[in-house]
């Protein structure tokens, strides 16, 4: 899983140009089904998009952006490995097993036990 961070170099009005192009784009980490949730900062001087697959792909993705590819923002590729989540998880273990909520950190006002 990767955080990919966007910091806009343009002004908005071009960033704003440029946003359908950056949903739509064929190669993009969005037609590419990697994207699980994305949206901007606030205030308004890039974005973040979690993204799930292979970092080359990724990469690939990022690179083909209407917003890098015009130069109107960067791109950093963050690596990320969740280990906490609001709702249940079922994460991997040894073996090929899951379990659920195993190597899940409970919420920081979860009651001790």
């Amino acid at each position: 899983m990767f955080v990919i961070v966007l910091k806009y170099c343009a002004p908005l009005e071009t960033i704003d140009a440029l946003k359908e192009a950056h949903y739509a784009n064929p190669d993009g980490v969005f037609a590419k089904g990697m994207a699980r949730m994305a949206g901007p900062l606030e205030p308004r001087t890039g974005g973040v998009i979690i993204a799930d697959g292979e970092r080359a792909a990724v990469e690939a993705a990022v690179a083909s952006d209407p917003f890098v590819i015009s130069g109107a923002a960067t791109a950093d590729i963050l690596p990320f490995r969740p280990v906490w989540t609001a709702e249940p998880a079922t994460v991997p273990q040894a073996a090929g097993t899951t379990s659920p909520g195993a190597d899940v950190v409970p919420a920081p006002d979860a009651a001790l036990r």
